[in-house]
């Protein structure tokens, strides 16, 4: 069994495989770059979101999930005074310095037709390098559901 199954990755292209990969994972996986524009995302991102591809790709992250500062200035996400002090961005910015993966803890306030949703997320930003390119895999775990799952120990 285990080498049709190596034969079989073996012959399946690195893009499918990768694709595949992506679109396995249940929570919202996005891979962007040192701007956090989204570059790609996986199934359960695009159900989230509900746009098309168009209105996702090389956009930045902020404006896309509609983070409630995304509008705090005419740039959009990343360009207003508290994007300087934004989780997600600084964990990006700390896993491509750093070479490594960051996880942090963050409730996301996002806005979807005039409202606004909390959102407690885990969030984990890991760098990889793949055809010349570096970019971060930015994946963000809904906890609420994470504690839906598990029952807590009595």
């Amino acid at each position: 069994m285990r080498a049709t199954m190596r034969i079989a990755v073996t012959e399946m292209s690195n893009d499918v495989l990768l694709r595949q990969l992506l679109d396995a994972m249940p929570s919202l996986v996005f891979v962007v770059d040192k701007d956090v524009s989204i570059l790609d995302y996986n199934a359960a991102a695009g159900v989230f979101l509900r746009k098309g591809r168009q209105h996702i790709l090389r956009r930045r992250s902020g404006d896309v999930l509609h983070c409630i500062h995304s509008t705090d200035a005419a740039g959009g996400c990343g360009r207003g005074d508290f994007c300087k002090s934004c989780v997600i961005r600084g964990a990006v910015k700390e896993a491509f310095e750093g070479s490594k993966s960051v996880r942090r803890r963050l409730r996301m306030q996002l806005v979807s037709g005039g409202k606004t949703t909390d959102l407690d997320t885990l969030l984990t930003a890991s760098p990889f390098s793949y055809r010349g390119h570096e970019m971060v895999v930015l994946v963000l775990e809904d906890l609420g559901k994470i504690a839906e799952l598990q029952p807590l120990p009595r």
